[in-house]
């Protein structure tokens, strides 16, 4: 079931930061990393960290996509290198950040990202 598209140009900065929950759904939604170039898994790590930097403080729903983007991105083989260049830092501070994440999401062997 396909979910309308919210009229972001008609939002204020509230609305962004009230309605975070309903921008995730709107994009979990759409296939729309088919449509992007390069690849698949790098491209989600670098949307959500993009999202994220629109706000003005991170959420629990921001902080979460971008952690699930780091363990889809780990599980395709994506170095800590990449990883950090994608998240704006260095590998050893975005395997410190994420490395536990990673670890608990390959025992849990279902990731909940877009495939």
């Amino acid at each position: 079931m396909a979910i309308e598209r919210p009229d972001f140009a008609n939002w204020s900065e509230e609305d962004f930061e009230t309605r975070a929950d309903e921008i995730c759904e709107y994009f979990h939604s759409f296939d729309w990393l088919g449509r992007l170039p390069g690849p698949r898994h790098e491209t989600y790590l670098e949307l959500a960290v993009q999202a994220e930097r629109t706000i003005e403080k991170p959420t629990e729903v921001s902080r979460n996509q971008i952690a699930e983007a780091v363990c889809w991105a780990r599980d395709e083989g994506t170095s800590w290198q990449r990883i950090g260049e994608l998240l704006g830092t260095s590998a050893d501070e975005a395997e410190r950040r994420y490395r536990v994440a990673v670890q608990a999401e390959r025992g849990s062997h279902s990731s909940g990202v877009p495939t």
